[in-house]
């Protein structure tokens, strides 16, 4: 395969990338909002378990002589 078959065949793959309208609607700024929303809502949640668990933890540690 030569170099302008290849470079032909990189243009037919990226052409349809640069159709993409980057204007985003209503619908897909909605969809990007609760996106976010559920993201932070993970790390909230990830971050209270974390601190949790390392509650849990100390306390085990302190009624015993083990490493829990």
């Amino acid at each position: 395969m030569n170099l302008l078959q290849r470079v032909f065949i990189i243009a037919l793959l990226v052409a349809p990338l640069a159709a993409c309208d980057s204007n985003d609607g209503a619908a897909e700024k909605l969809g990007e909002n609760v996106d976010k929303a559920l993201d932070e809502t993970r790390d909230t949640l990830d971050d209270a378990a974390d601190e949790a668990k390392d509650g849990i933890e100390d306390a085990c540690e302190e009624v015993s002589d083990k490493n829990c």
